[in-house]
């Protein structure tokens, strides 16, 4: 990473440079759509052809009608939807994006609410099994879209005219684990239309004042070094704790090292730590790994650990750790923290009370100075887009492999740099360091199979176990080998059976 974080640093000054770029299937350039040299954009993408949309220049489908269900939850709910400009950079982007694709397709998009994702993954199944043709695209998080895969209710991507998801505007870690089969089968995709990709990204916050003023050595330098574990972390917070409120005991008024929570903050632990249970073999089957059982146990001793230290102030289980809820940022945000565990959207909703002191980001602690690189975990509520297999006119089913391709093209070209330069880079990053740092965590996000379908209780059990005293996550393992293998075999055959 020291060579990546140096780079960027020497090109902080071009990467706050605009370049206009051409529209997706047009040669013709706009030069109020622009592009920001930042994190794995510092080559010129307008010469990289795994960044040029292939449309063919004359597609005209005659202002016809393409309906999407989407579901409006937090950090979601303004993905697809904007009514006019003048709104904001992040709306504003929206519905250029939106104009975008109908002009260039000659299309209408329309979009049609569900208000939780188990409502949406309901009505998917209800749509497809009835032969509902009125909805065409499905946008869900992907914590339940990949059920309805495996039960046949999207169709393949890789043979629906028009959309080439390896094309760099898409999210290849994500194609990784919604890929299935010897025949690379895929249902599901996301790209920057997804503003959620961003927002839903782990990272640990820390005040830098506060570290400054206790002569705790720079921790971009920390990072920068490898040496940014979850054993490091836990040196920090565990003699920091303050008793505030003079009352002898530890509670919430106090000040503390380390403030996470014992629900979704859990979650990222096993990416950072580079622990994938289910992977895909030679054969492109989905198998459970062994292989990482001593790197788990080893894992769940160190998170164990730092919850459980006197510095570390735990939000207990989904009523205050959950998404849409702030609790922990709010207790940063009163200076009540050394670190704390968050995503984006939460700085995002809180930028103005951050913006009363001097704070960084950094990417989750690693597992051991060893492992090679530092994982950026994004949530498994990230919106996965799917064309539903009720559709059964090819050429229809062109006219929409064209609308996800133009979607995702020009949502990179347009929303992504609309959030990262304004949302994020400007209006988080107080210095360059956390600008190189988040041009790297981006490029270095990850998603897990394992938590995106909860496949053998895996998720909901390491969020009991990992925050508890004793996690005895061994003897667990070795039953979830046999658990989760016997489901990968059902889930895989299913695959295998679709078109």
């Amino acid at each position: 990473m020291r060579s990546s974080l140096k780079r960027l640093l020497a090109l902080m000054l071009a990467a706050l440079m605009l370049l206009s770029l051409a529209a997706c299937g047009t040669t013709e350039e706009n030069p109020d759509q622009s592009e920001s040299l930042t994190g794995s954009d510092v080559e010129d993408d307008t010469e990289n052809q795994d960044y040029v949309c292939d449309l063919p220049e004359d597609l005209n489908y005659g202002n016809e009608e393409i309906n999407f269900m989407y579901v409006k939850v937090a950090g979601r709910d303004d993905e697809l939807i904007s009514e006019n400009l003048g709104n904001g950079t992040i709306p504003d982007a929206v519905y250029e994006r939106n104009l975008a694709v109908e002009n260039q397709l000659k299309v209408k998009l329309v979009f049609n609410e569900q208000t939780t994702d188990a409502l949406a993954q309901a009505a998917i199944n209800t749509a497809v099994k009835g032969g509902d043709r009125t909805l065409d695209i499905f946008v869900i998080g992907t914590y339940c879209a990949v059920s309805p895969a495996i039960q046949g209710c999207y169709l393949n991507l890789n043979a629906v005219e028009n959309v080439d998801t390896t094309k760099h505007y898409w999210s290849q870690d994500y194609n990784n684990i919604v890929t299935f089969t010897s025949d690379n089968k895929q249902y599901l995709a996301t790209s920057p239309a997804a503003l959620s990709l961003f927002r839903l990204t782990y990272l640990t916050i820390f005040n830098r004042e506060l570290f400054n003023d206790r002569k705790i050595p720079d921790l971009y330098e920390t990072v920068d070094n490898g040496e940014w574990t979850l054993e490091y972390q836990y040196q920090l917070a565990a003699d920091a704790w303050v008793d505030s409120d003079g009352n002898g005991k530890e509670s919430k008024d106090d000040f503390y090292g380390f403030i996470t929570g014992s629900c979704i903050s859990v979650d990222a632990y096993c990416t950072a730590s580079d622990i994938h249970l289910v992977t895909r073999d030679e054969t492109g089957y989905m198998v459970y790994n062994a292989d990482k059982l001593d790197a788990l146990v080893d894992m769940a001793e160190k998170v164990s650990t730092l919850y459980n230290a006197q510095g570390t102030y735990v939000f207990q289980g989904q009523p205050q750790d959950d998404i849409g809820l702030y609790y922990i940022i709010e207790k940063f945000a009163e200076q009540q923290g050394l670190m704390a565990t968050t995503q984006f959207l939460s700085i995002e909703t809180h930028i103005e009370s951050l913006a009363e002191f001097s704070y960084g980001i950094v990417p989750m602690p690693k597992l051991t100075r060893e492992q090679d690189a530092y994982k950026t975990y994004v949530q498994d509520q990230v919106s996965a887009f799917g064309i539903s297999a009720a559709i059964g006119d090819e050429k229809r089913q062109a006219m929409l492999g064209a609308v996800m391709e133009s979607l995702a093209y020009n949502s990179y070209k347009i929303v992504r740099p609309a959030y990262y330069d304004s949302a994020l880079s400007l209006r988080f990053m107080q210095d360059p360091q956390s600008r190189a740092i988040l041009d790297t965590m981006f490029e270095t996000i990850a998603f897990d199979y394992t938590y995106v379908t909860d496949v053998g209780g895996v998720r909901g059990t390491l969020r009991t176990l990992l925050p508890s005293k004793s996690p005895a996550i061994a003897s667990r393992a070795k039953s979830w080998q046999r658990t989760i293998s016997k489901q990968l075999e059902r889930d895989n055959a299913a695959i295998e059976k679709l078109p």
